[in-house]
């Protein structure tokens, strides 16, 4: 395990590695508002069957540049700088493994350019969410009265304690020592306490929403060997009576792993490896 950092052309991106030299490559992406300490738990586990795992910062999180004053973090911001981080790593169709808004991001750029990846692995996300066409004003309203009235304070802490506590009650919720490991990548100190690395405009609102139909049409692109991985208690479903998604998809291997959302930090983890290592050796 060690600290990466890849100068992209726009934005320098931190990141973790495990297993360097190892001749299978993966990217590996997080979910919103984590950062590459998600793969803590896992990724020692597929270094022991040779793979060479770099986990990213996105932009805005962890050891990550934030986006220039004035930017913004659209979620088709991030498919160009995942083609950077490969180029930058000098890789040649790496595994691409997303968890969550990581996961959004990979089968984005899969669809987009499929050609420069191997192999698909998504946990807990197929696709963005999306919204009827009815609504397009009214998010693009919000959108921008938020945008007209930025702020960058952050609400200090006095313990690292209380933000690992914080934490763990957020999206998808987390036990405790996941949460600390997430924590300990995300916090810096100023003269108030610790306060949040992440970007604050992370948590605006977004000008535009995908449709359900152009979801669709871009998971159908999709060529690629997929596995789509997830949790007995999280978000997404694989009955295709209720994941009508499911269907878009040509070449999916479907898995469920026990745990909640963030099953790859502290559900069964042992599982979820085993199956990864299988896909990817199929």
């Amino acid at each position: 395990m060690k600290e990466v950092t890849l100068q992209l052309p726009d934005i320098k991106l931190g990141g973790i590695r495990w297993g360097e030299g190892n001749p299978t490559k993966v990217l590996a992406l997080h979910g919103w508002l984590d950062n590459a300490a998600t793969y803590t738990f896992l990724a020692p586990l597929l270094v022991e069957a040779g793979l060479d795992l770099v986990a990213v910062d996105l932009a805005g999180h962890g050891n990550s540049q934030h986006r220039a004053a004035g930017g913004f973090y659209h979620l088709v911001d991030y498919i160009k700088e995942v083609g950077q981080a490969i180029e930058a790593l000098e890789w040649k169709r790496p595994i691409l493994l997303g968890h969550s808004l990581g996961a959004v991001i990979s089968s984005l750029y899969a669809s987009a350019a499929g050609e420069t990846i191997s192999r698909l692995i998504l946990m807990e996300a197929l696709g963005p969410m999306a919204d009827p066409p009815e609504k397009t004003s009214e998010n693009l309203k919000r959108a921008l009265q938020r945008a007209m009235k930025p702020s960058s304070q952050k609400r200090p802490y006095y313990t690292i304690e209380k933000a690992v506590e914080d934490r763990s009650r957020g999206f998808g919720g987390l036990s405790l020592l996941a949460s600390e490991a997430l924590v300990q990548r995300n916090l810096t100190v100023d003269k108030q306490g610790w306060v949040w690395k992440t970007d604050s405009r992370l948590r605006w609102p977004s000008f535009v929403r995908f449709t359900e139909p152009q979801v669709e049409n871009y998971l159908s692109s999709i060529n690629l060997p997929t596995l789509l991985v997830a949790a007995s208690n999280g978000i997404i479903s694989l009955d295709p009576e209720k994941n009508s998604r499911l269907s878009f998809l040509s070449n999916v291997k479907k898995v469920l792993v026990e745990g909640g959302h963030h099953m790859h930090m502290d559900g069964d983890v042992v599982t979820l490896a085993e199956e990864i290592i299988s896909f990817i050796r199929e």
